[in-house]
């Protein structure tokens, strides 16, 4: 029999939380892949079928949080109304909401990103897709509404803010005032300045100073090698042509 999308996802969702719970208990290296699908109720064929091993299940349980983040946007009727400092801000507040109940879970990832080699932050950064996704669509409406100019090198700021999200994200678990108070006063400020940043002209002429000195001294330098390596010319060619568009 044909298993279903959504009886899939629900399989999914449970191992998810089955995982959560026992790594909450017996931390993430006391816990087995088997100890999970036992508890989750499914079989050890079936949890290596959605989970190869523990790292790929973290990596799942970000992603999930990812998408039922997304959902609750969606679901939010007026949500197009918001400005674009309001819809990041909505975003991040819905990420955290759902962490909340698992942030011990949140914690042990965090320990292992940060404070050990178990885990290296670059892979995470294979779990990002959707919410760089949300954010480059969130801009992409505030250009055209007119709200912001296109800012330079758009393709890369989603993952920018993806970057400044994980630092608020570590900043929240080491958070130990009421309700999360700094945390929130913290949100508020830095996006502060990312709005006074995206809504000037400051971007584009640090990106103008920036290309000028690449193309008066750092091209020079490239000019002045006694032994230049070879193909040479071909690489400096290439950066020209990026340079002048």
């Amino acid at each position: 029999m044909k298993i279903t999308k959504s009886a899939k996802e629900k399989t999914k969702i449970k191992i998810l939380k089955s995982a959560v719970d026992l790594i909450i208990e017996k931390g993430f290296e006391n816990t087995t892949l088997r100890e999970i699908a036992k508890n989750a109720g499914v079989s050890n064929p079936t949890i290596y079928n959605y989970f190869p091993s523990k790292e790929k299940l973290l990596f799942g349980y970000i992603e999930q949080k990812h998408k039922e983040a997304v959902e609750i946007l969606e679901s939010i009727e007026d949500f197009n109304t918001y400005t674009l400092r309001e819809q990041l801000q909505t975003l991040i507040d819905t990420e955290l909401e759902l962490y909340l109940e698992d942030r011990e879970f949140v914690q042990q990832i965090a320990d292992m990103v940060f404070n050990s080699s178990s885990l290296k932050l670059g892979k995470l950064y294979s779990t990002n897709e959707l919410f760089v996704q949300t954010v480059r669509g969130m801009l992409d409406i505030a250009i055209e509404a007119g709200e912001i100019e296109q800012p330079p090198f758009l393709d890369y700021l989603p993952t920018l803010f993806w970057d400044y999200y994980i630092m608020v994200v570590a900043y929240w678990l080491k958070d130990d005032s009421e309700m999360f108070e700094n945390t929130t006063a913290f949100i508020d400020h830095s996006l502060a300045v990312i709005e006074s940043l995206l809504a000037s002209d400051i971007l584009s002429k640090a990106t103008d100073l920036g290309m000028f000195v690449f193309k008066t001294h750092f091209l020079s330098a490239l000019n002045s090698f006694a032994v230049k390596p070879k193909g040479f010319k071909g690489v400096k060619r290439k950066l020209e042509d990026i340079l002048n568009g």
